[in-house]
């Protein structure tokens, strides 16, 4: 994952943005942190540059792969979080909705009147993040599901994208994923006799599974799709028809990808792990 950049001060100053400065003692912009160090303040790239290509050789046994379903109002976003091996303890998954593109008021100080990037607004982990742990085998997923509001006549919803990582009690960012907030989650929204896009659903179980598990999966009216089962070098495994609930018997240990593709385009992804 490429690094994080957020801008963290304004009126959106809250928890998260404190949390997260103080967490690595630091105190106004510009600063960047790599492994939980502090690496100073100020804008030097060959020193940036090497420490980030340093944290980007280490090998990640931590993913991240965030699933929401909802509309441009809110709706729930699932966290699958994989750990290849033991990652420890003291472990905080954080997330935050990000927007970009508005001009920053008077209140900003020395920012006033500049355009903003991925300044954090919505906080489904909460601004404290949420504790998860991992007790093995390995690989082993763990779920986190939250809900989360938006409010559509103050956040553009083609501005808006979503980061989340997980961190160690050493302050080291394990991994991270960065995605747009993705299209199935924004629907129609305004008044109640207004119609809600309905997402397509997708669960699987047990999680992980001794290489048989259940998949069920639910359509909106009107439609039909495919899941299909991939391992991690994207090979297909199984494939059947959607809307309706399947058994799914894999004979090779690791980590697979389900993903429902709707008639409408729209797509949900799920990750299970196998263990034989």
């Amino acid at each position: 994952m490429a690094p994080a950049i957020m801008f963290l001060n304004g009126p959106a100053y809250n928890g998260f943005n404190s949390g997260i400065w103080g967490m690595w003692g630091m105190g106004y912009v510009p600063g960047f942190t790599v492994d939980g160090v502090n690496n100073g303040y100020g804008w030097n790239q060959t020193t940036w540059t090497n420490y980030v290509n340093s944290r980007l050789a280490v090998p990640a046994i931590i993913e991240i792969s965030p699933v929401f379903t909802g509309n441009a109002s809110g709706g729930s976003v699932t966290y699958n979080v994989t750990a290849e091996s033991n990652p420890g303890t003291g472990l905080k998954l954080y997330s935050a909705i990000l927007e970009s593109g508005h001009t920053a008021s008077s209140s900003y100080g020395l920012y006033s009147g500049q355009v903003l990037a991925y300044e954090p607004f919505v906080f489904p982990c909460g601004t404290a993040g949420t504790s998860i742990s991992f007790t093995g085998p390995y690989p082993q997923t763990v779920q986190v599901t939250r809900s989360y509001t938006l409010d559509p006549s103050v956040h553009v919803f083609d501005n808006l994208t979503v980061t989340s990582f997980v961190i160690n009690s050493g302050q080291q960012v394990l991994n991270g994923h960065y995605m747009d907030l993705p299209d199935t989650a924004t629907g129609t929204y305004g008044t109640s006799h207004m119609p809600v896009e309905v997402a397509p659903g997708l669960e699987a179980g047990p999680n992980p599974a001794c290489g048989s598990f259940t998949v069920t999966s639910v359509l909106p009216g009107g439609q039909t799709g495919t899941v299909t089962v991939y391992d991690l070098s994207g090979r297909t495994v199984d494939s059947f028809p959607a809307g309706g609930t399947e058994t799914v018997t894999i004979e090779e240990s690791g980590i697979y990808l389900l993903r429902l593709t709707a008639s409408s385009g729209q797509v949900a992804d799920r990750q299970i792990t196998v263990i034989r």
